[in-house]
């Protein structure tokens, strides 16, 4: 839109506060008072291949359903200047001809429940992080992440393996916990019937944050180290943060294919636990990797990570196609 740099930035804040409904009645006066002071010209549109009098209609009645009724002598004035100010905000933070192009194309995140059913249950989120849900339990997350973090609401116990990414946060919702990665792999088991909660961390670090205290500032969230097992029971006991016991471990794996850690394993062996875990199919062609032997440890690797590795071990190449995988070349004789 032209002219957009003639409103003073303050201006367009306050406008924007206005069309998110967040203005408070000070803010709005001082709107009000600028606008009077100062002639301001219908919006002109830099559209292409668009209806200008549509899009210009859809301004001007999502900003006056957001504005409280004034007389009619300054309505029609502010609804043009409010119109002018927000497209000035649209146009900046998301593009308002973008949004109407895509909008049927871009559905709102649905939530998908799981349960369990007393059944290990293996889920493979939209971000590649793989659960493993045990028990009688559920996880609730989105068919698609926000831009800003990966959440999920768990009822139960599972297996986490959360695919790293320092930009988007994972955050899950349990019991009376929230805990928040990066990426790392941990297993929580919750019953708010019990008052029982128990994180186990097998690699990397988590945060956890008790939900009665999110909302006090002076509240820090407790750090568990991978190792490390905390724990409480019951409402009254206190929480106890101690090394997990190895047997823990075992159990914690125990019907998953979490562990990766190969020995001189048979390829075909490796082969089929991969194509387990990931839900892939691996196609090796005419090339002969029937005498390959592995020894490496590719647990809390992503899919990617664990082909470089099993690549790089029978000198081949490999390519990935959706849920195919092409290994070329190479081989063991």
């Amino acid at each position: 839109m032209k002219n957009a740099d003639k409103l003073p930035s303050e201006i367009i804040n306050l406008a924007n506060k206005l069309v998110n409904g967040t203005i408070n009645t000070e803010e709005k006066e001082q709107l009000e008072a600028w606008y009077l002071n100062n002639a301001t010209e219908i919006p002109v549109w830099e559209l292409k291949n668009e209806n200008k009098v549509q899009l210009r209609e859809r301004l001007y009645q999502s900003i006056s359903s957001k504005i409280e009724f004034v007389p009619s002598s300054r309505s029609k004035s502010l609804i043009s200047f409010f119109a002018v100010a927000a497209s000035i905000v649209i146009a900046c933070g998301i593009g308002i001809l973008l949004w109407l192009q895509t909008a049927q194309h871009d559905p709102i995140a649905k939530n998908i429940t799981i349960v369990s059913n007393g059944l290990i249950t293996k889920i493979h989120l939209p971000d590649h992080s793989i659960v493993w849900l045990k028990g009688n339990s559920k996880l609730e997350y989105p068919n698609k992440f926000s831009d800003s973090t990966r959440n999920v609401t768990l009822y139960g116990e599972a297996l986490f393996e959360v695919a790293k990414d320092k930009t988007h946060p994972f955050v899950i919702k349990t019991g009376n916990y929230l805990a928040r990665v990066l990426g790392t792999s941990f297993n929580i088991k919750e019953s708010l019937e019990t008052n029982s909660f128990k994180l186990t961390v097998l690699t990397g670090r988590v945060a956890i944050v008790s939900t009665n205290n999110q909302n006090n500032e002076s509240a820090q969230p407790i750090i568990i180290a991978h190792g490390t097992e905390f724990e409480i029971t019951g409402a009254k006991n206190k929480p106890r943060l101690m090394p997990a016991p190895i047997d823990e471990k075992v159990m914690i794996l125990n019907g998953t294919e979490y562990d990766m850690n190969f020995e001189n394993v048979a390829f075909s062996d490796v082969k089929n636990r991969v194509e387990k875990k990931f839900n892939v199919k691996i196609n090796t062609g005419k090339t002969n990797y029937s005498n390959c032997f592995l020894s490496a440890d590719v647990t809390d690797q992503s899919l990617e990570n664990t082909l470089k590795v099993i690549s790089a071990v029978v000198n081949s190449q490999y390519t990935i196609n959706k849920n195919q995988i092409e290994l070329i070349g190479g081989g063991c004789y």
